[in-house]
């Protein structure tokens, strides 16, 4: 660790777990806790998929975005790095739906193109909330004043979440 209060990487430890990394662990089947190791953290990560209706540049996105979270294992705050471009490309997936759908071109915000999105019922009312929430997280990620960390079971229960949203707003056409 640094005074950063992160791992200072080297050429030597650049593919070893992170210190934190090391304190997850995984119940095993009788019932002893164990440390995770990275296979079994990658395989959480990579188990979310956005559908194939989802448009490529978003998939594209995804997959960056997930590639982040898997390396976090190795450096920790990579896993706040990695939700931070999650909700980027959530807004990413908005604004192309708006597109794909002939929104005004005075649906300039996220806010204002998720309105209308719920307005032409593109994303149900029910799930305004959420996505409210989502817009809201991207603009904390995109106007940091402090690094921020985040943990793993934070970072793939998001991950699953906003996953769950994007491909909803691409199911079916």
């Amino acid at each position: 660790m640094t005074d950063l209060g992160i791992k200072n990487l080297t050429v030597n430890n650049w593919l070893e777990p992170d210190e934190p990394s090391k304190i997850f662990v995984r119940i095993s089947s009788d019932g002893q806790p164990y440390p995770m190791t990275g296979d079994e953290c990658a395989n959480v990560i990579l188990e979310p998929n956005l559908l194939e209706t989802v448009p490529l540049d978003i998939r594209r996105l995804f997959e960056v975005t997930r590639g982040a979270m898997v390396y976090s294992y190795f450096f920790y705050p990579m896993w706040t790095l990695a939700v931070e471009q999650l909700f980027r490309v959530a807004e990413a997936a908005i604004s192309h739906k708006c597109q794909a759908k002939g929104a005004p071109a005075s649906k300039d915000t996220l806010k204002k193109k998720i309105d209308w999105l719920i307005e032409v019922s593109e994303i149900p009312e029910s799930e305004r909330t959420t996505w409210n929430w989502i817009r809201e997280a991207r603009n904390w990620a995109s106007h940091l004043e402090t690094q921020t960390i985040l943990t793993p079971s934070m970072a793939i229960q998001l991950l699953e979440a906003v996953t769950e949203r994007i491909n909803s707003l691409f199911r079916g056409g």
